[in-house]
């Protein structure tokens, strides 16, 4: 009689942890929300977490001088997170190594040692993206031409009877952007496009030729983002191999291939650019 209770004791107990089976593992990594949009030629990929939401471009920049990483990340928890550049690693997946990462304030230092005529075989060429007052055709103007060598001297180009354009100036780090209005049939993807429009004054990767304060605003720069807040901006690396044997390069032409993991307090978000 005793077994018989204590047979039925240990059932009753049986059924009362398949009714309670607890937290059990957590899965939330695997279930998280991955996609792609397009931007001005420019392809973004994003990661939603469980408190933090990723977006991440890379491409080489500047004519290919330096490799470009432009990271967009929002705190949807409700703690403030901290977040270093030196924490984002990116790693060459053909030259099996990571890039070293570069200060913006060296490499604009680099473009303003760069001499005179270089600056005027760039306008030259068209990679200078300002323009003058005489190149309002998009074509360089002698007034351009002759402005770059007045720098070296020291001169602004009022002697020419001309002035320099105000520089470009972006908005305050971690002041509120605007954002680009959104239908109630928005889905994640377009919502972040969104934020990546913005009121059109927030840091950009650099395709061509920039003005050194461009480079310097533009920078992502270490930064503590409040619950709702969010921080954006470029880092600059050094260039990654390339290659005809990369994954991506179907065409045989040659490609580069990086991984980039970026860690925001607990999490880590890691994308493959360009993407296979």
């Amino acid at each position: 009689m005793r077994g018989v209770l204590y047979a039925l004791l240990l059932c009753s107990v049986a059924v009362a942890q398949d009714r309670d089976p607890g937290p059990g593992p957590d899965f939330s990594r695997a279930a998280r929300e991955r996609g792609s949009f397009y931007l001005n030629g420019l392809g973004y990929q994003y990661l939603q977490g469980t408190n933090y939401t990723v977006v991440a471009s890379a491409a080489p920049i500047m004519n290919g001088k330096y490799f470009g990483v432009k990271l967009h990340i929002i705190n949807n928890g409700k703690r403030s997170v901290n977040v270093v550049p030196e924490s984002v690693m990116v790693d060459d997946s053909v030259g099996t190594k990571p890039l070293e990462l570069l200060a913006a304030a060296d490499i604009a230092d680099r473009l303003r040692r760069q001499p005179a005529w270089s600056r005027v075989a760039s306008i030259a060429a068209g990679n200078d993206p300002v323009q003058g007052t005489g190149s309002a055709s998009g074509f360089p103007a002698m007034a351009d031409l002759l402005r770059e060598l007045s720098r070296e001297t020291g001169q602004n180009g009022m002697m020419m009877g001309y002035a320099d354009a105000p520089e470009p100036t972006l908005t305050v780090r971690g002041e509120p952007r605007a954002t680009a209005h959104s239908s109630a049939s928005c889905d994640l993807g377009c919502e972040l496009r969104n934020r990546e429009i913005g009121d059109g004054k927030g840091p950009q990767l650099a395709k061509r030729s920039a003005r050194p304060e461009q480079l310097e605003q533009s920078e992502f720069l270490a930064n503590t983002i409040p619950p709702e807040g969010e921080v954006q901006g470029v880092l600059f690396f050094s260039t990654p191999k390339l290659t005809d044997r990369a994954p991506v390069s179907h065409t045989g032409k040659k490609s580069y291939q990086v991984t980039v993991t970026v860690p925001v307090g607990e999490e880590k978000f890691q994308f493959v650019f360009p993407p296979e």
